[in-house]
């Protein structure tokens, strides 16, 4: 079966798919139906995107991904409330984004009953980030970053910043951007 007939089926399943859009095999949706592609993206094989079974009312898509987006092997985008990918955005293999956390703050209940807060993810547009990398919840990633393989994102980033690190710090800035280091 083909890419781009593989996106068919997805979009006949419930998820909103751009025009274009190639899906390579055994790619997961949880809950499809609160998933939007722009046009001309691509997903690699076991991909998986996860949404919960409720929808927010003001939000149209959990998971909104823009134009021209490529999504690497195995990589896991969860979103219980809201995830945007703007366009251009590489996402290389095996990285994890998800925009919930477990509460914690109880110390004399289990960590498992506390519940989960949520927190909105925005990546920009034209952001490479590579494999291995984890974004976790109310992350802001700005326009044209990049991000190092096998970091974790714990703070908001800059425009034009590149990090690296677990957590992620700033490294320097891309050449042409706003900021210095």
């Amino acid at each position: 079966m083909t890419g781009r007939l593989r996106a068919l089926l997805h979009n006949m399943a419930g998820v909103k798919v751009g025009r274009k859009c190639t899906f390579q095999h055994r790619v997961e949706f949880i809950h499809g139906w609160q998933v939007r592609f722009g046009k001309e993206c691509i997903v690699d094989a076991y991909a998986e995107f996860k949404c919960p079974t409720t929808v927010d009312p003001s939000v149209n898509y959990n998971i909104d991904i823009a134009d021209n987006v490529f999504i690497g092997r195995g990589t896991i985008i969860d979103a219980n409330r809201s995830i945007r990918i703007g366009e251009n955005t590489f996402i290389a293999p095996y990285c994890h984004i998800t925009d919930s956390s477990h509460s914690f703050a109880d110390s004399n209940l289990p960590i498992r009953l506390q519940g989960c807060e949520y927190k909105p993810i925005v990546i920009g547009a034209d952001v490479w980030i590579g494999a291995h990398v984890v974004i976790l919840a109310g992350i802001t990633i700005g326009n044209g970053c990049v991000v190092g393989a096998n970091s974790t994102v714990t703070k908001n980033v800059p425009p034009g910043a590149v990090i690296a690190g677990s957590p992620a710090r700033i490294i320097k800035y891309r050449a042409g951007s706003n900021e210095t280091t």
